[in-house]
């Protein structure tokens, strides 16, 4: 009898196991189909084809949509490659679409593509099958760089060298000569043939581009966008200058004086001065005729100091044209003490062994 049960447990197992395997066959057959049919479905939807489609922008591709456009740029600006880069730059990890509702149809699905919020372009997709076996395909897609274009302009010195990116800017780029320095204006009108500054423009370029500068002795010099922001700088040699610089820290101080006439002694001021100012010259006739109006005290006391040579440029016939900034201490009759910024633009003549005579003076 227990033979019989033990006979009759086995084949009951053996079942239980088959039965299971039948199952886990259908289940797995199932479980197939039932993938199969999600995954078809999900391929099926727009949003797989437009996914797919934002992941494909590698530098091919969208050197492929940029390429008409780069090819317009100015290149003596910035190389074909940097161009590439500017634009590779906003599809880095930033992109994302939206769809635009008005242009979509159930058959043709029109896109945004936007890097942030700004606007790439647009690409579409069209329909075809239905249901589970329905394929959304790229029909066309049309990017627009033109907003990246930009444009800048500046002022500099005309004897100056400016570069963008590593490459000179040529005559094609200057668009207007004989700008006055601001701070020479006087100097101008008196006939003096003076130094002036040039307007640049460049353009056609996107990104952000390097300007350099230097100097007329080839060092590395600062661009101002206000033509006020540029002093005089030295056109001379280095024997001169150091002449020109310190004939002016010597004038300076006694024109001072003359000027405050803080001692009450306008005659002896004068006597002081005069030896720099060119004999027969206009100068010299207006400090004389000026001593008059010195005769009563303008201050209590001027402290000069921070005497600042900014540059010295050669003009003819031994002549020069110093431009030097400065401060002043003045101590009113009231006690009142004020601080003041000035400068001049100085006319000396270099006789040599004769001496440095000033011939005429500008107040900036």
């Amino acid at each position: 009898m227990a033979k019989k049960r033990r006979r009759s447990s086995g084949r009951f197992a053996l079942g239980m196991i088959i039965y299971a395997l039948v199952f886990i066959v259908f289940l797995s057959i199932g479980l197939r189909v039932f993938w199969g049919y999600i995954d078809g479905f999900e391929k099926s939807q727009p949003s797989h084809a437009i996914d797919r489609y934002i992941q494909s922008f590698d530098s091919g591709h969208i050197r492929a949509l940029s390429a008409d456009f780069v090819s317009t740029l100015d290149h003596r600006l910035q190389s074909e490659e940097e161009s590439y880069s500017v634009i590779e730059e906003l599809f880095k990890g930033k992109l994302r679409y939206s769809k635009n509702s008005v242009e979509s149809t159930d058959d043709r699905l029109v896109f945004a593509i936007l890097s942030e919020n700004r606007m790439l372009g647009t690409m579409a997709l069209n329909r075809s099958g239905e249901g589970a076996d329905t394929v959304w395909t790229v029909s066309d897609e049309k990017f627009d760089f033109s907003d990246l274009l930009n444009s800048a302009e500046f002022l500099a010195p005309a004897e100056w060298q400016l570069s963008c990116n590593g490459n000179p800017l040529g005559e094609e780029y200057v668009t207007e000569r004989g700008i006055r320095y601001p701070s020479m204006e006087e100097a101008y009108n008196y006939g003096f043939s003076l130094p002036t500054l040039v307007r640049y423009e460049i353009g056609n370029y996107i990104g952000d581009v390097a300007i350099a500068a230097r100097d007329g002795d080839g060092n590395d010099a600062q661009l101002h966008d206000d033509p006020a922001g540029y002093t005089l700088s030295d056109r001379c040699t280095e024997e001169q200058r150091t002449r020109m610089d310190d004939f002016t820290r010597r004038f300076l101080p006694l024109y001072i004086a003359f000027m405050s006439n803080s001692n009450h002694n306008a005659y002896d001021n004068y006597a002081r001065v005069s030896p720099y100012l060119l004999p027969g010259s206009d100068l010299e006739s207006r400090f004389y005729n000026a001593i008059a109006g010195q005769e009563w005290s303008h201050s209590l006391g001027d402290v000069l100091h921070d005497v600042v040579v900014n540059g010295v440029f050669e003009l003819e016939n031994g002549r020069f044209l110093i431009d030097v900034d400065y401060m002043v201490d003045t101590t009113a009759n009231g006690g009142i003490k004020t601080e003041n910024a000035a400068g001049m633009l100085i006319v000396a003549e270099d006789q040599g062994a004769g001496g440095i005579f000033a011939s005429e003076l500008f107040i900036k």
